[in-house]
Parts: C-alpha cells; structure tokens; sequence
C-alpha cells in the first residue's frame, strides 16, 4: 500500500485557482459588458419604432457601418496600432467582422417575406450550439470532453427554448426552403466568425478592429446599394431632403449600432466565443421583457417556460468559469 505521503509525492503539481481582486475586476467588466451589450441589442426595437429610418436598406446600413468605421479611424490607438500587428490579421478580423454583423442583416433582407421573422428568430438561437460545435471542431485534441459537455447542455437547452417560444413553420415550399436554408447558412457563418474574429483579435488594437470592420462592411454594403440604383445615392449626396436624412442616420446610428459594435468587437477579443454567443439566448427574452413590460398583456405559461429556459441557458454559458480564461491560476 501507497503512502499518503508517497500519493501526494507522486501527484507534485496541483492546479491552484488564486484569483486576485485584479483578475475579478477584469471578470466583473467582461460579464458587465455582455450585459450591456444584450440590454442595447435588445432594445434596439425602441428606436426603430420611435425614429424610424428615412433610408432604404442597404445605403442606410452603408451609412452606419461607415460612421463605425470612421471612428475606429478617429481614435489615435487604432492609428499606433497597425505596425504591432501583421496587416493579414486585419483583414481576417475585417472578413470574419463583415460576416458577423452584416451578413445577418443582408440575409434577412433577402428572405424578408419568404422566411416567418419568429422562425428566424428561432434559427438565430442555435448560434451557440453551432458555436459550441465549431469551437470544440478547431480546439486540441487533448481538449477537456467534460467543457464541450458542459457547454452543449445550455446551448441545447437555450435552442429548445427557442423553439418552445418561437414554433418552426412548415415554409410550404420548395423555394421557400431554400429561403429558410440560407437563413440556417447564415448562422453557421456567423458562429464560425465569431470563433475566428476571437482568435484574430488576440493581440490587437480594438479601435483598429473597428475601423477594419467597419469599412470592410461599409464597402460591401455600397457595392449593393450601388446596384439598386444611382438615384438614391444622388438624393443623399446633392439634395437638402438626403442630407438630412443621412444626418439622421448618422445620428441612429451613434445613438445604437455605434455602441453595440465597439462592445461587441472589445468582446470578441476579451471573452470566449462560447460565452459570447449567450448574448443570442439573452437578446429576444430582453426584447420579450420589454414587449410584455410596454404591452402590458397577460403572459402565457408556455412563454414563461420558454423564456425561462434562454435565460437560464444565457447565464449558464456565460458564468461559466474558464480556468485559461483567469490570470491568477498558477501551477504550485
């Protein structure tokens, strides 16, 4: 028989978690920034319903990610910071940042009509599933099976509430199947940016990530709102009624899309991709908070249950503790 004294001498490296106040006010920030990042996304409805846009999609979507762009431009670090890092990783950070916030947008106004707006807002909440996937597809293969476990019971359970509160409908067709595949497309997209804009922006500038974001999007977004038509970019440019409203949009878009953006990316670098995409579970029981909360209409027991399960699903993802993730783990 082993000693005790013999086991402990076998086992010489413990793994210790000494989390100093430091690395807490670092955690504290982080989970304060997700919350406010699902707060802004969340009540974005708000401001569409009470300044609506005077713009057609996409010259109005060109205008905010170019004021974004801008002032990623307009901030001195993101000037220093482009010889501290390869220009390719930029460029990576701009694709995956374009594929992450414009995509979306460009997808749904594709299937606008086609595809129910609940039934995409139910394919959206697989994104961290699809995340969850993705991640573990790109981690070592020594990775720990008991994380990838941990996180697909919440990232399960958060779609199930999704469909429990918005039902899958049958698109009826076969074109409109395809309407409702590209919609899933997109979200594949999405998680799969999520995960790379994470790893691409390891060591970067956030202000140059914004302003490569921005205008990387910014120039595709033109490049579709110059096929609809030159008259429309003439109106804006030349008239007094365009001007103001691209003053407005400007103004929109500081007010909301601004914001969410520059959290968003500071967020991409600062926190795992699987705890981020809890900010899709957490986003519609905001919007379903606040829409229950202005209406005040009875709540179904359906709802409340489905409600339940994305919030808890959020949380569960994004407490959860990752030991790389605290600087005050020391091997001793």
């Amino acid at each position: 028989m082993q000693s005790s004294k013999g086991r402990a001498s076998a086992r010489p490296f413990r793994l210790h978690r000494d989390i100093s106040p430091g690395a807490a006010v670092v955690k504290g920030r982080r989970l304060w920034g997700v919350a406010a990042l699902c707060v802004l996304s969340g009540s974005g409805w708000i401001l569409t319903q009470a300044w609506p846009s005077e713009m057609a999609w996409p010259l109005a979507a060109f205008v905010h990610f170019g004021v974004i762009g801008l002032s990623g431009l307009a901030v001195p670090a993101a000037r220093g910071g482009w010889s501290a890092v390869p220009w390719l990783r930029y460029a990576a950070a701009g694709v995956a940042g374009m594929c992450l916030f414009a995509l979306p947008g460009a997808t749904l106004q594709f299937a606008a009509g086609k595809v129910p707006e609940f039934t995409s807002v139910a394919a959206f909440c697989a994104v961290p599933l699809m995340t969850v996937l993705a991640a573990n597809a790109f981690a070592a293969r020594d990775s720990d099976a008991s994380r990838f476990t941990g996180l697909m019971v919440p990232s399960v359970a958060g779609l199930g509430g999704a469909l429990l509160l918005f039902p899958l409908e049958n698109p009826g067709s076969a074109r409109r199947w395809l309407f409702l595949g590209s919609v899933l497309g997109c979200c594949a997209v999405v998680a799969l940016a999520g995960v790379w804009l994470h790893r691409w922006m390891l060591g970067t500038s956030v202000a140059a990530a914004v302003a490569v974001v921005g205008l990387v999007s910014a120039a595709a977004l033109g490049a579709g709102a110059a096929r609809t038509g030159w008259s429309d970019w003439w109106s804006v440019w030349w008239s007094v009624v365009g001007a103001k409203a691209l003053a407005a949009e400007m103004l929109r878009c500081a007010l909301f899309d601004l914001p969410v953006v520059w959290l968003t990316v500071w967020l991409a670098r600062e926190v795992k991709p699987e705890r981020l995409s809890a900010r899709f579970f957490l986003v519609p029981v905001v919007t379903a908070a606040e829409g229950y909360a202005v209406e005040r209409g009875p709540i179904q027991v359906r709802a409340l249950l489905a409600l339940g399960l994305l919030a808890a699903a959020g949380v569960m993802l994004l407490v959860r503790e990752e030991p790389e993730e605290l600087p005050g783990l020391r091997l001793r």
